[in-house]
């Protein structure tokens, strides 16, 4: 079998229809949700007092399109050969996709359905924010193990179950930090909670990365089996994941320092 070239990973798009159902359930709820509101009236309402404005379907959409990409598109194919490619797919789908999806949700959307599927009790649970912080990190780091890591790039199904588990845990951490409901599920009643919580979600990340980064042997087997792209050596192609590695720990504090900003210039969030 000949070495893929750039060309022929661009044409690797992938079509899992489990993904695309999940995707397509995902709109089409959405997209129905807005036309209960439309329909009994209740959207002119909403809109006017800004409950729901032009911006969120544009962030959902905009989540979608990550999801999209993070699973379906070349990058998927480019993970299975390079480690780096691996660690951008599931930044999307641990920093990108779940603020996107949660800030994209207009507040009476959210707690409509929260009503209809009886599930405050179950995700006020869920997105405790010790238990969030906790189950998001151990799965960050369970994930890492080589063992999981190899088996994970090994079989389909447990791939996407670790796909899957990236982005809802994802999604229960952020949800305390940006509340689509807009004050069911507070984080704490202090202004700087939501900056300390994303502050000490960085060390994780910066010491998984520097694990990764600072290596002088090729953790996971997988890609050294492989063929190399473009001269990339395995233990380089690691090092350089564990760099984007470090920086997703950066952006969990640059998100906690604009965060911070907004605590004591509340002004700057509605403007």
């Amino acid at each position: 079998m000949p070495d893929p070239t750039l060309t022929s990973i661009l044409l690797s798009w992938s079509w899992e229809p489990l993904i695309l159902l999940g995707l397509g359930t995902a709109v089409v709820g959405y997209a129905y949700a807005f036309y209960h509101f439309h329909h009994h009236g209740w959207l002119p309402r909403l809109t006017r007092r800004g409950l729901i404005r032009r911006r969120h379907p544009w962030l959902f959409a905009l989540s979608i399109l990550t999801l999209f990409v993070a699973l379906l598109s070349p990058l998927a194919a480019l993970a299975d050969l390079l480690f780096t490619a691996h660690m951008v797919q599931h930044m999307l789908l641990i920093m990108v996709a779940p603020p996107l999806i949660l800030s994209g949700l207009p507040s009476p959307l959210i707690r409509w359905l929260i009503i209809e599927l009886k599930a405050r009790r179950i995700l006020a649970w869920l997105t405790d924010p010790i238990f969030a912080f906790a189950l998001f990190n151990l799965n960050l780091w369970l994930w890492h193990i080589p063992a999981f890591y190899e088996a994970a790039l090994s079989n389909t199904t447990i791939h996407h179950l670790e796909h899957a588990l990236f982005f809802y845990t994802a999604v229960f951490f952020w949800w305390r930090v940006i509340d689509p409901t807009r004050g069911w599920f507070p984080l704490w009643h202090w202004p700087p909670a939501r900056w300390l919580y994303l502050l000490v979600a960085a060390p994780p990340s910066y010491v998984l990365g520097s694990i990764l980064w600072i290596s002088s042997g090729v953790l996971y087997s997988h890609y050294t089996a492989v063929p190399r792209l473009w001269g990339f050596s395995a233990l380089a192609d690691q090092q350089l994941g564990g760099m984007l590695m470090w920086a997703q720990g950066w952006m969990f504090f640059m998100v906690s320092m604009a965060v911070f900003y907004l605590a004591y210039h509340p002004e700057a969030e509605t403007a």
